[in-house]
């Protein structure tokens, strides 16, 4: 990764930090109050021994544990705030950083969502933000506690002897050109080793999400393997990361340590011929060792931070990807009346070879039943998803009681619908939450919906009634009766424009019955587009519109439609065959 994109990744980082300064600019000040103390312990051990005072007496043996139990409680008290303070400030800023990522995540373009695993944006916003700072944090607590620390030492060493500790400093040059090779290796494993995780995220989150399929296939041993396969990358990819992590501390002790023979010998020297005693030479090697260990330590800073690094470029892909299209200006000043048009309009998938719809006109008429029916690929999901706003035709118009919907801002526009689709999604909260979703809950509302659903009685039945939680997605409730809270909740929402995508596919006769009788209390107040492959559900509709290729084949009412004897007649009598 290029030292640019490094900088610009830190500076996106430090924008959830800085609003949390006084903490931060606390903690540094915590630490150098616990740095200012390590020079203490050398000089405080040669005055100690040094000979006026450990043959005579120079000083009173008391001081001796007040001085050594006193500075030993400000270095505590230094530690603990310097740390206490450090994860006030890390923790709010990764609830922001988190924040920012569902943000983001909230606002994705809808061709986003077609590309992304669910298992990768959880990791990437709640595990990777916490690992991002937390890597950051350990190297910034290092660099105050050792970084000061070596500074106070270096400091120390020049105020000992400048000449040896200008010698220590010829071998810095050659220290930071090795590092910058094994940290290069660091990067490239970190990266992979990050990506191949990612990938394994996702084998768990489909094993989790398909166990019906997985056992219904007998496939324990294909996930397994695969599984094995994706941990095993993630294994080899991370024992490459451990392995030049591992090369950075004897490499940099090697470099040290021809700094420190050729200290010692020019040390040596010096007391040969000016005469430096012993106590000099002690104090300065006992400083120089301490300043070691502490370079040491900062030596290993380099593997945590080029992982954050990596981890944090992953996450600031997903808060840079493409969001969601909002030019419109206007808002409905209320409720729609539901008169929909469809002019000449034209929309084609990225990568696809033919169009998804093909110069269509359509019209759903206000307070009216329209149902659109026709094979798989004919383009009716099509004119859902352009409906709600989750693309945008190539050409042509769609207007909402005469206002294009391109005008109208995205909320305005879905504010005026409510959406049963064959592929049901709730929430891991009550019923109730899973119904009055993001709406002002009203109780005769909910009961009203909930027998109009055919769920009441059911609802009863359970421990808590309404404040039963229905699990993951609806884990704890059948196929019927996720369908059937699924219908409620469009129910509840009571917008101009209901769509039911095969919203009773998996109901009973019974069940179905009834929601069909709920709905039919709204005809000629609601506009209702109905997408039907059970054709029997659809007899009544005020108009049938026939698709195929992404265009429209064919229109009218059922019976208008069984006497033309064409399209439309050919799926019922090949329905009845089938039945």
């Amino acid at each position: 990764m290029p030292a640019d994109a490094n900088a610009s990744i830190a500076r996106r980082l430090v924008q959830y930090v800085y609003p949390y300064r006084w903490g931060a600019l606390c903690t540094i000040l915590a630490y150098l109050c616990l740095a200012g103390t390590e020079w203490l312990l050398p000089q405080l051990i040669s005055y100690a021994f040094d000979a006026e005072g450990f043959t005579k007496d120079a000083y009173p043996l008391w001081m001796v544990p007040v001085v050594l139990i006193g500075l030993y409680i400000v270095r505590g008290i230094s530690s603990f705030a310097g740390q206490y303070l450090f994860h006030w400030t890390q923790t709010r800023s990764v609830l922001d950083f988190r924040t920012a990522l569902v943000n983001s995540l909230l606002r994705l373009d809808a061709q986003v969502y077609t590309r992304m695993q669910p298992g990768t944006a959880v990791t990437k916003v709640v595990n990777d933000p916490q690992q991002i700072l937390q890597l950051t944090g350990d190297v910034g607590i290092a660099l105050l506690r050792d970084g000061l620390a070596a500074i106070g030492f270096v400091v120390y060493l020049f105020y000992l002897n400048w000449q040896l500790t200008l010698l220590a400093l010829v071998v810095t040059p050659v220290m930071a050109v090795v590092m910058k090779q094994v940290n290069r290796r660091i990067r490239q494993m970190s990266s992979r080793s990050y990506d191949s995780q990612l990938v394994l995220v996702n084998k768990v989150d489909d094993i989790t999400r398909a166990w019906r399929v997985v056992r219904q296939f007998g496939a324990a041993d294909y996930e397994r393997g695969r599984f094995t396969d994706a941990a095993q990358e993630v294994r080899r990819y991370n024992l490459k990361t451990a392995a030049a992590s591992a090369l950075a501390q004897p490499i940099s002790q090697l470099v040290a340590s021809v700094g420190l023979s050729l200290i010692i010998c020019l040390a040596l020297w010096q007391a040969r011929t000016d005469g430096t005693g012993v106590q000099d030479f002690v104090k300065y090697v006992a400083a120089l060792l301490l300043l070691l260990s502490k370079l040491r330590h900062l030596s290993d800073l380099a593997s945590p931070l080029t992982r954050a690094s990596v981890v944090a470029k992953g996450c600031f892909e997903l808060m840079d990807a493409p969001k969601e299209a909002d030019t419109g200006t206007q808002e409905l000043p209320g409720p729609a009346r539901g008169d929909i048009d469809m002019d000449d309009v034209r929309l084609t998938y990225p990568g696809a070879g033919q169009p998804a719809l093909d110069g269509l006109n359509l019209r759903f008429a206000a307070g009216k039943t329209t149902a659109l029916v026709g094979a798989s690929g004919a383009g009716k999901s099509s004119i859902i998803h352009l409906l709600l706003g989750f693309g945008r035709p190539d050409s042509g118009h769609i207007r909402l009681d005469g206002a294009d919907i391109e005008a109208l801002t995205r909320l305005s526009l879905r504010r005026q619908f409510a959406v049963v689709s064959q592929d049901i999604v709730l929430f891991d909260d009550s019923v109730a939450a899973n119904i009055a979703y993001a709406q002002t809950r009203d109780e005769a509302k909910l009961e009203q919906v909930l027998r109009a659903a055919h769920l009441w009685d059911f609802v009863q039945t359970l421990p808590e009634g309404v404040e039963t939680n229905v699990g993951a997605n609806g884990s704890k409730l059948s196929g019927g009766q996720r369908q059937r809270l699924a219908i409620a909740r469009a129910l509840y929402k009571d917008a101009p424009v209901w769509i039911f995508d095969e919203a009773t596919s998996a109901l009973d006769t019974e069940s179905e019955r009834a929601v069909q009788q709920a709905l039919a209390q709204w005809s000629g107040r609601k506009t209702l587009i109905v997408i039907a492959h059970r054709l029997s559900t659809i007899r009544d509709a005020d108009a049938i519109h026939v698709m195929g290729a992404g265009k429209l084949i064919e229109t009218g009412t059922h019976a208008e439609l069984l006497a033309r004897d064409g399209a439309y007649a050919a799926m019922v009598r090949a329905q009845a065959g089938e039945a």
